[in-house]
């Protein structure tokens, strides 16, 4: 046994309000998903890094060009100081090496990026080949220049999330290959004969020097590590605010994928009844037109008089619809017995026995008071749209751990609109109530078999 009537009587109502309200919730949890991203957009719009990006002559430039142009602009400085200091007599007295050394950084900061292996490969050959003197007179380089390509490439390869110990360990070793003068250790241990008096002697004047430039190798590495985790942790937190964003959206269409089912549902609940006694007096008042006349005035001031309840319901839904209630539409503070008292004047006008047995002690809670009309509401709309039975029976009874609902009608099923497309939502809709508030709904034939019976149980301790 289900109800279609509000699937052909209310969907104007139901359809236009749902889809407003709906969007308009969807739009709201999409506004506040903007705003939060946009927040640390505008913060960092704010900074002056990001002021000087705006001006920058730069700033139209695709990220590839703009790179080439940034790094030829520090090629053509570092050429530029090199000829300033040749010129005034100033150190390095020799410009060929340094122009070796300058390009090789230059190549070494264009391409690690992309081939961080091949670079290294290829800066640690030349830094040794350098170290060890096998360059052509006025190409030799010392530390700490000689180090500088091999900095830039283990920095840009480990600050990228290169492996940190094969660029670490080239660039220890080759450190100590540049910085100690290895030929004259060698020259000294060969005069002398002992290995530790001639590397002593070979460093003592200029230690401090060489363990300062050691030092900055280790830093050098110690912050493409930080950078490094660094970028790692801004990554991490760039796809967890993508996650956060997507679930923010689904949670947005969730919502409103509820909020039309709880509209739905409202509709239905409030519309439905009445409508269908509504037609079903109708009918009444057509039958008697002919052989009473006497009777159609009755008749036709019934159906006037439920078709304006009818209107005072549907606008009271739409009014609740438009505050977006979070609880049910109907009203929290009525009254039980008065409820199912109109619920049963609206069957008994049409001519259906109707009855009613209450045994509650006191007033039910508010939720559990409307699950229970709502129950009631939907058995007597079913028993008019299928059923031919002429009477209904509703017990509601107060037990010591719950309240039962049982509705039974002697049948036989029987479809009063049988044009009516079938699939209704109203089992689903008692269902849904009941089983919100902790409890059981249990739907089907009566012990006789010819009849329908809903029986509902509500804990009375609230939702278990």
């Amino acid at each position: 046994m289900d109800v279609q009537t509000a699937d052909v009587q209310a969907p104007a109502a139901q359809a236009p309000t749902a889809r407003t309200a709906a969007a308009r919730t969807a739009a709201a949890q999409a506004q506040a998903v903007a705003s939060q991203a946009a927040a640390p957009a505008d913060r960092r719009g704010s900074s002056p890094i990001a002021r000087l990006r705006a001006v920058s002559p730069f700033r139209d430039l695709g990220p590839g060009l703009r790179r080439v142009l940034l790094l030829g602009l520090g090629v053509a400085a570092y050429l530029t100081a090199l000829t300033v200091a040749l010129q005034f007599d100033w150190y390095p007295r020799s410009i060929p090496g340094y122009v070796v050394l300058g390009l090789t950084a230059l190549v070494a900061a264009a391409t690690t990026r992309r081939f961080p292996l091949t670079s290294l490969t290829v800066v640690s050959a030349v830094t040794a080949v350098t170290a060890f003197g096998l360059v052509p007179e006025g190409y030799g380089v010392r530390a700490p220049e000689l180090l500088v390509p091999l900095a830039v490439t283990v920095f840009i390869a480990v600050s990228n999330g290169c492996p940190a110990f094969a660029p670490s360990a080239s660039f220890a070793v080759l450190a100590v290959l540049a910085v100690i003068p290895w030929p004259v250790v060698v020259a000294s241990w060969q005069i002398g004969g002992s290995v530790v008096d001639a590397f002593d002697w070979a460093v003592f004047y200029d230690r401090s020097t060489q363990l300062g430039y050691l030092v900055g190798c280790a830093l050098v590495i110690a912050a493409a590590l930080a950078l490094q985790r660094q970028r790692r942790a801004t990554a991490q937190l760039a796809a967890r605010n993508r996650e956060l964003v997507a679930l923010r959206a689904e949670e947005a269409v969730r919502i409103a994928e509820r909020e039309r089912t709880r509209m739905a549902r409202d509709v239905h609940d409030e519309v439905a009844h009445h409508v269908a006694a509504l037609v079903i007096g109708a009918q009444a008042a057509i039958r008697v037109a002919d052989q009473h006349p006497d009777r159609l005035v009755a008749a036709l001031d019934d159906v006037v008089v439920g078709g304006k309840d009818v209107l005072t319901r549907i606008r009271s839904v739409v009014r609740v619809l438009k505050a977006a209630p979070v609880g049910p539409v109907a009203d929290a503070s009525g009254d039980l017995d008065v409820e199912l008292d109109a619920m049963a004047g609206r069957l008994r006008a049409i001519g259906y026995r109707v009855d009613c047995t209450v045994l509650v002690h006191g007033q039910l809670p508010a939720a559990q008071r409307v699950a229970v009309l709502g129950v009631v509401q939907e058995c007597l709309t079913n028993t008019m749209l299928h059923s031919s039975a002429e009477e209904v029976r509703v017990a509601i009874t107060e037990g010591p751990t719950a309240w039962q609902v049982v509705v039974t009608d002697p049948g036989p099923a029987a479809e009063r609109f049988p044009d009516v497309p079938r699939g209704g939502a109203g089992i689903a809709n008692m269902r849904e109530r009941i089983v919100g508030l902790g409890g059981v709904l249990v739907t089907g034939h009566d012990a006789a078999g010819t009849g329908w019976a809903v029986r509902a149980e509500l804990p009375r301790g609230g939702v278990s």
